[in-house]
């Protein structure tokens, strides 16, 4: 594991995208700073000292400072990937010869982005940030960004590789889209997967069924909503979650929480 201290002032120094047209080999070299390499399209079989890390597509890889980094072959014709270099600070050290981690984030050498559509998205922003001379508080803005990406990235290796990448994707259709329900068959013709199949693998996931989920989400925002917005009538709220009306939305509202949308105005 690498554990990079969640606390500010750590600096982003490059970040850019390649497209490899025919295969070369990694720069063989030592920074003092942190490598994030993502892999888009292709592979690249890439050392660290006497490590061999081959990386696949929708995979990040965290070379660290101070180590050799080196490749023995050229990577796959057409590569493209996006990198980002950072400082490291005194606590990502201190925490690891200390055994106090638990203000840092923990994360994989090499960490599967595959049912992540956030990791490449944030570095897309972070790159677009970094050359952009527009950008007003570039600075704290490269930052937050950075500390969303890490957050991503250990979420990611927590769940990935038990989550199935379809149930993933799906879920972040749900987010992306409170105001609807999808069905089921909706869904598996998205995916071109069974019903049955698709239903199985999300129970198998998450513990419930395709319409439970997407219920419990929509009554867990509105109940979060409600107060955050007491100028906004309950049937408001109701119809932007995808409700057919008030009313339904108020009697499946009381049987999850015990009490009505409207004791929490």
């Amino acid at each position: 594991m690498i554990y990079l201290t969640a606390r500010s002032g750590r600096e982003i120094l490059s970040c850019n995208t390649n497209y490899i047209q025919e295969g070369i080999r990694h720069p063989d070299r030592i920074l003092d700073e942190y490598d994030f390499l993502y892999i888009k399209n292709g592979t690249w079989d890439i050392w660290e000292n006497d490590a061999c890390y081959p990386v696949k597509e929708h995979q990040m890889l965290i070379l660290e400072p101070g180590k050799h980094h080196y490749s023995l072959d050229v990577c796959s014709n057409g590569m493209r990937n996006m990198y980002l270099h950072c400082t490291r600070l005194p606590e990502d050290v201190l925490s690891l010869e200390s055994g106090n981690t638990a203000d840092c984030f923990s994360l994989q050498k090499i960490t599967d982005c595959s049912g992540n559509l956030q990791i490449e998205r944030l570095m897309l922003h972070l790159i677009e940030t970094y050359w952009s001379k527009e950008a007003r508080h570039r600075k704290q803005l490269l930052e937050s960004l950075f500390f969303l990406l890490l957050a991503e990235l250990e979420r990611c290796a927590g769940t990935c590789a038990s989550r199935d990448p379809v149930v993933t994707e799906m879920i972040h259709q749900f987010y992306l889209r409170p105001d609807r329900f999808f069905s089921p068959q909706e869904l598996a013709d998205t995916y071109h997967i069974s019903v049955r199949s698709l239903s199985s693998r999300f129970k198998k996931s998450t513990g419930t069924s395709i319409h439970r989920y997407q219920m419990d989400l929509k009554l867990d925002l509105a109940n979060e909503q409600i107060p955050l917005y007491p100028d906004r009538r309950i049937k408001e709220i109701a119809l932007d979650l995808g409700f057919y009306d008030e009313f339904q939305f108020s009697r499946l509202f009381k049987r999850r929480f015990g009490y009505p949308p409207s004791r929490r105005q």
